[in-house]
C-alpha cells in the first residue's frame, strides 16, 4: 500500500496519516510532512512495513495510469482492425511510441530495503525502489512455501528459488510471478526432475528426468509429455524414440516404442 495519504497529526517522531482505507500510522523521521528514514508504517488493513522510506519526485500516477489506459485501447483497436484484403500489402507496423514526460509530485514512498508483513501472513523483507519490491528479496507464505531471488516491479521475476510446502524446489527464471524461462523443478516425493523450458507457469520442453537416471526428452502440456520424444536409459545410457499414451481421462498408461536403439556413451 501507499495511498495518497496526509497528516492528521504528528508528535515529535509519530505521524498518522490517512489513505483511501482510512488512517495509517507512521512511527519515525519527517521530512516537511513527509515520512523519512527508518521507521514503521501501520496501515488500516493489518499491514506492517518496517524499514525505509524516502522522500521523492516521482511521476504522477494518475497521469500514468491514464496514457496507460489510452496505450492499451490503441493496441486493442489494432488487434482489432481487419486483415487486409487478398493481394493487398499489410499495413505498416507502428512505430514505438516513447512515453510522453509525465508531471511530477512530492510523496514519501518505501524506498531502500524493508520487512512488509501483510494481515494475511504473508511476509517480505528485501529491496524497494519507489514504494515496490525491486532486486533482491525473500517472500515467505503462510502455508510454508518460500520465495527468494529477485523482483522487478513487485513480481517475483529474474532468478529465484521457490520451496513449496510439499517439499518441490523449483530453481530458475521468473516472469510476472511464473515460472518462466530455464528452469529445473524437483519432485520431492518421486525425486524426479523437470528440467528445461517454462512458459507462464507451465512446463513446455526439456527433459523429466527420474530418480534411476532415465530420462525422456521432448514437448510437454499440462505436465504432461506429448508427442514422440527420445527416451535415455539410465543405466545403459541408450537412446530411443518413444511416445507416451494416455486413457481418456488423461491417465498414462503406456511408453511406446518406436525406431531404433542408439548406443549410450
Amino acid at each position: 500500500m501507499n495511498g495518497s495519504w496526509g497528516i492528521i497529526a504528528r508528535g515529535p517522531a509519530t505521524a498518522e496519516m490517512a489513505d483511501e482505507e482510512g488512517p495509517c500510522e507512521w512511527e519515525g523521521e519527517l521530512d516537511d510532512g513527509f515520512p523519512t528514514g527508518q521507521g514503521t508504517m501501520k496501515y488500516p488493513n493489518g499491514d506492517t512495513y518496517e524499514g525505509q522510506y524516502a522522500k521523492l519526485e516521482v511521476d504522477d500516477p494518475a497521469a500514468v495510469a491514464a496514457y496507460e489506459a489510452e496505450k492499451a485501447e490503441k493496441e486493442a483497436a489494432a488487434a482489432e482492425a481487419e486483415p487486409p484484403a487478398d493481394g493487398d500489402d499489410p499495413a505498416p507496423a507502428p512505430e514505438p511510441e516513447a512515453p510522453p514526460e509525465f508531471p511530477k509530485i512530492t510523496t514519501s514512498l518505501r524506498h531502500g530495503t524493508g520487512k512488509y508483513t501483510f494481515a494475511s501472513g504473508v511476509v517480505y523483507e528485501g529491496d524497494y525502489v519507489e514504494g515496490k519490491k525491486q532486486g533482491a528479496g525473500v517472500m515467505t507464505f503462510p502455508d510454508g512455501g518460500k520465495y527468494e531471488g529477485a523482483f522487478d516491479k513487485d513480481c517475483m521475476a529474474g532468478d529465484g528459488v521457490f520451496n513449496y510446502p510439499s517439499g518441490d524446489v523449483y530453481s530458475g527464471a521468473f516472469a510476472g510471478n511464473k515460472k518462466s524461462g530455464v528452469g529445473s523443478y524437483m519432485f520431492k516425493a518421486s525425486q524426479s526432475q523437470f528440467i528445461g523450458e517454462w512458459e507462464d507457469g507451465e512446463f513446455k520442453r526439456g527433459e523429466w528426468v527420474l530418480s534411476d537416471g532415465t530420462s525422456w526428452k521432448g514437448e510437454f502440456e499440462g505436465g504432461k509429455p506429448v508427442g514422440e520424444g527420445v527416451q535415455t536409459f539410465g543405466r545403459t545410457g541408450n537412446q530411443q524414440p518413444a511416445t507416451y499414451e494416455y486413457a481418456d481421462d488423461g491417465t498414462m498408461t503406456a511408453l511406446k516404442f518406436s525406431g531404433t536403439i542408439r548406443a549410450g556413451a
